[in-house]
């Protein structure tokens, strides 16, 4: 539906350097990065906001690189909306099939099967200014979609909303999503969104692609320690690779091997292994051959929130852990746990990655 090849733009002093994707037919892709990566920037260029110094956009096989905005056939949605505040939300979902000269039965008739698909047809006669955020951003996802587009562009759709009503949001984009089968590309900082959401992430940083996969792949082998912690994981644990295989963690022990098979010629000789939050077990009971390790490990943190707790765990040669459980884990918990405990700790196989070293 949507392939990018070598695009390059430069404006001031930012720039968007040699990007190449693709979104398939149907395939709900995220651009996740931090802020002031270029996701949006990006975006218009795909819009056809900006044209790119070098490189192609192809829509549907149609270099449409230098098509202006309006015959490229995208939805777009941005995070403030843009509704005209002048119009009720009846005439901001209609504008678009008014301006293709569309007859007005057919008009009434496409605004009312979108109100009712998007749950907004009490709010018609309203105007913009009398709606909550969630409303406002079912009208501009509703002005979107009535004109069929090739794909959805959705810039932090989410954002401005509070968090019950992007929930409900996002929940939404995966039901219009199923049902309609657009293809939809989706730019967020929010893990959890992009998560929840994607078939497939994109990762940027500093106006570059640096990786891209399916969420469990992408979580399982970050690329670098800058994906790994965009991805939430906080445990990092300085490393070698011996050259069987085996991992030799500091202060925490070896491996048998072979744990990673790395390729000919790849660095090893400084990596972090990366261990997910769930990779953690407080008191092992799983068979040895499951764990990387099992290391006594001292709780020097509890912070709790109202349905989870976080525990920090240090090791006496200084490597720290950290790992969140629900309340109901805690209870299951062969002891209690209490700050200043030591406890033995397995670190699971399963889940645990390297990235380079600094």
């Amino acid at each position: 539906m949507l392939r990018l090849v070598d695009i390059s733009l430069k404006l001031g002093n930012f720039s968007l350097r040699n990007i190449s994707f693709d979104v398939k037919q149907g395939e709900y892709v995220v651009l996740l990065g931090p802020t002031g990566t270029g996701k949006t920037v990006l975006l218009e260029t795909i819009a056809g906001l900006y044209h790119p110094d070098s490189g192609n956009i192809y829509l549907k096989d149609l270099d449409v690189t230098r098509f202006p905005p309006e015959t490229r056939h995208l939805g777009v949605v941005y995070q403030d909306y843009a509704l005209f505040p002048h119009l009720t939300v009846y005439a901001n979902i209609a504008f678009g099939l008014k301006l293709m000269g569309e007859t007005d039965r057919d008009v009434r008739n496409a605004v009312s099967k979108m109100a009712h698909f998007l749950d907004i047809g009490h709010i018609l006669n309203r105007r913009p200014r009398l709606l909550s955020g969630g409303e406002r951003q079912r009208v501009a996802l509703a002005r979107a979609l009535i004109l069929r587009p090739y794909m959805l562009l959705l810039d932090e759709p989410l954002s401005a909303l509070d968090r019950l009503t992007r929930d409900r949001l996002r929940r939404e984009l995966k039901r219009i999503h199923g049902e309609i089968g657009v293809s939809i590309l989706h730019i967020t900082h929010d893990l959890s969104e992009a998560f929840f959401l994607a078939d497939r992430l994109i990762i940027m940083k500093d106006g570059a692609v640096i990786q891209e996969g399916n969420p469990e792949d992408t979580l399982r082998q970050p690329g670098n320690r800058f994906v790994a912690e965009l991805l939430g994981i906080e445990n990092f644990i300085p490393a070698k690779i011996g050259p069987g295989g085996q991992v030799f963690l500091e202060g925490l022990g070896t491996s048998d091997p072979p744990l990673f098979s790395p390729e000919p010629g790849e660095k090893t000789d400084s990596i972090y292994l990366t261990i997910p939050g769930w990779a953690i077990d407080l008191f092992p009971d799983k068979e040895n051959g499951s764990y990387l390790s099992q290391v006594n490990m001292r709780i020097v943190g509890l912070n709790r929130t109202e349905a989870y707790m976080e525990i920090e765990l240090e090791h006496e040669h200084g490597a720290r852990l950290s790992t969140t459980l629900s309340w109901r884990e805690v209870t299951m918990l062969p002891t209690p746990i209490k700050f200043g405990k030591v406890i033995k700790i397995g670190l699971l196989k399963e889940g645990t990655y390297w990235v380079p070293g600094d």
